[in-house]
């Protein structure tokens, strides 16, 4: 809020009674406070912006019609909702990922100051599966070990059915979306070295120049790789669960999205 302040001086002159200003007490804000307790905040981690019909469609109906929702935009997606049960209150903010547009909808509970805190908003969770695991690390204990290298792991699955690709571990993360996405893990054993591939279901889109979701190549700041070996994306369209593009291929994949209401 300094900051703010700072920039504002530096932009205009101010006199009388612009600089005089105005103070307030915690009385002033008591009423402002009841209001917003139990409130969430969400914040749309991408470029694309949401219209506020579309997010007052897509919450009520993702997150099954909680009675008596109300949907307020505080700037470019930014929004406040108020559910007055808790029980489904905490459901939704315990639930997701919950993604509009491919793009993830982050949720936090108010409090003072949360909606101008950026910071507050770039982690999520996400699925993501770990491939290339010897048959007899399909455990949970092992899901969790690797996943260790995220925030937090909220839960392990061992799919019984492993499709024509083979088996594999999914777990739900708690993921840092202002660092690249991580591609995967060197797993260490008595043994040998082994490299486990992470792949994001129903990923919200990211930029496959550097690896951070929320923008895309065209508008990434990170300086491309020129180096010959090296010439190639980093990131790409095979980091989403479901694809078939190889490492080598850059072109996008369009990928189908579950039925799930999160999505």
């Amino acid at each position: 809020m300094e900051g703010e302040l700072t920039e504002l001086l530096t932009k205009f002159s101010l006199a009388g009674n612009e600089l005089s200003g105005a103070s307030l007490n915690i009385e002033d804000l008591n009423s402002g406070i009841r209001e917003c307790e139990g409130s969430l905040i969400g914040r749309i981690m991408g470029e694309k912006v949401a219209n506020f019909t579309g997010i007052k469609n897509f919450v009520a109906v993702a997150w099954s019609y909680p009675k008596n929702l109300t949907v307020m935009e505080l700037g470019p997606n930014l929004y406040q909702f108020n559910i007055p049960n808790p029980e489904e209150k905490e459901r939704i903010v315990k639930g997701g990922p919950w993604l509009i547009d491919n793009q993830v909808l982050v949720l936090r509970r108010w409090s003072e100051g949360v909606e101008d805190n950026y910071r507050a908003f770039v982690t999520a969770p996400l699925w993501v599966q770990l491939w290339n695991l010897p048959v007899h690390w399909l455990t949970k204990e092992v899901g969790r070990k690797i996943g260790a290298v995220f925030k937090e792991v909220k839960e392990v699955i061992i799919p019984q059915s492993g499709g024509k690709e083979g088996r594999h571990i999914k777990i739900l993360a708690l993921v840092d979306l202002s660092t690249p996405l991580l591609r995967g893990i060197v797993v260490q054993t008595a043994r040998t070295f082994k490299w486990v591939v992470f792949r994001y279901e129903r990923c919200a889109d990211f930029c496959y120049n550097c690896g951070v979701v929320g923008h895309s190549e065209r508008s990434c700041k990170e300086q491309r790789v020129t180096m010959a070996k090296l010439s190639e994306n980093q990131y790409g369209p095979w980091m989403r669960a479901g694809s078939t593009k190889s490492p080598s291929k850059e072109r996008p994949l369009r990928t189908k999205l579950h039925k799930d209401k999160r999505y």
